[in-house]
């Protein structure tokens, strides 16, 4: 039986309203939603109340089909199909954005499924349930942009926060409101990194002794600026900070996230991808270097992400044997750029010089190609090959 929650049932009553019914009852009640249905496919009613939940969050609306048979391949006005752990078929018909969700003790599945499927998407709930809810949203409001997106190192020493510096620059110099945010209070300080230690503004420290809502204009105007972006990091000397960081992160990126159009995050490698400020991210770009041993390392951090879309980028020279898209095979991410070694771009960054390295043709190049995955696009630039299968 296929049944509809609607977005106004509250997070408790929406669930039980859509998958209560037996056969003979009487359906809910159902008033239309402002226009973006989903639907989950799965026998599970643990699953259907996870992701009611979601959608009641994220003002959408939820249509539950136990199987796929009982969808009746009525895609037509779903934005995105949901299609549980627990279903072993496919989705014979449909085209458009797929999620596989379950639970955490499913998760080895769900990525085989995901991978069987071509789902681009793998919810593991209730941990993803924020994401989901974010992506939702972003379903029903598509102007909302990319979001905030997390820059991570495949391996130690990869240089995620210098891609970090050169998207969000690259990006600024498009018209788009940037800001580019240092994820690890144990890192290098990325304002040594981009040379912005003198500039007057807020840093996280700060910030995480406040108290209480975030005005996301008045975090804007209080920020460091530099080359047309802002600028949050953990400045000289700074400290982890106590009390609830959970929360006080939470209240900052929700403010940046309503402040600006692109929030590109140096997630930073001491505490874990998962945690701190890559649990608040839309998707990831995994910066790996052109070398098989460090793919092998880039998947044990994959295997670490959050549950949300991860694009590759390829680092350094392409060396005999081995190319780009070897690497991305090997990793299991789509290839969205390469990230080649550019002379003087470190001692660029180090003076500053930020604009003049997002005119370069290779940043813009590189950038464009994260840009676009970014915003959807399914077919970024072809990479360059090295003097591997694909470049003979």
């Amino acid at each position: 039986m296929m049944t509809r929650m609607n977005a106004r049932h509250g997070p408790d009553a929406g669930p039980h309203a859509a998958t209560a019914a037996a056969p003979h009852d009487v359906p809910p009640a159902w008033l239309p939603g402002p226009g973006t249905t989903v639907m989950v496919v799965s026998g599970s009613p643990a699953l259907h109340g996870e992701v009611g939940r979601v959608c009641a969050a994220a003002a959408v609306e939820l249509v539950i089909a136990e199987t796929v048979d009982q969808s009746g391949g009525r895609w037509a006005d779903m934005a995105a199909v949901l299609i549980g752990s627990d279903v072993p078929g496919g989705l014979p018909g449909w085209r458009g954005p797929t999620v596989v969700v379950g639970p955490a003790g499913d998760a080895g599945r769900m990525w085989l499924q995901a991978s069987r499927l071509g789902a681009d998407r793998v919810a593991v709930l209730p941990d993803s349930a924020q994401w989901l809810a974010n992506y939702f949203t972003r379903l029903r409001e598509p102007a909302a942009g990319p979001g905030i997106v997390g820059i991570v190192g495949g391996c130690g020493g990869a240089g995620a926060s210098t891609l970090a510096a050169l998207v969000a620059g690259q990006a600024a110099s498009r018209g788009i409101r940037v800001l580019l945010v240092d994820g690890d209070p144990w890192g290098g300080n990325l304002d040594a990194a981009v040379a912005a230690d003198a500039l007057p503004g807020l840093r996280w420290p700060d910030l995480l002794h406040a108290s209480g809502a975030i005005n996301p204009e008045q975090l804007a105007a209080s920020l460091p600026q530099l080359a047309g972006m802002s600028l949050l990091s953990w400045g000289g000397g700074a400290e982890a900070g106590g009390g609830d960081r959970a929360a006080a992160e939470a209240e900052v990126m929700r403010a940046a996230r309503d402040a600006y159009g692109l929030v590109v995050v140096d997630v930073g490698r001491s505490a874990g991808p998962a945690d701190g400020l890559g649990m608040h991210c839309d998707g990831f770009v995994m910066l790996v270097p052109a070398r098989l041993r460090a793919a092998a390392a880039a998947q044990r951090v994959l295997q670490a992400l959050p549950a949300a879309p991860v694009g590759l980028v390829v680092a350094g020279p392409l060396r005999n044997g081995v190319d780009a898209h070897m690497v991305s095979d090997a990793v299991g991410v789509p290839l969205v750029g390469h990230l080649p070694r550019i002379k003087g771009m470190e001692e660029a960054l180090d003076a500053g010089r930020l604009p003049d390295l997002a005119r370069h043709r290779q940043v813009r190049r590189l950038a464009g190609g994260v840009l676009g995955w970014l915003a959807g696009d399914a077919s970024p630039e072809p990479m360059p090959a090295g003097r591997g299968r694909r470049g003979r």
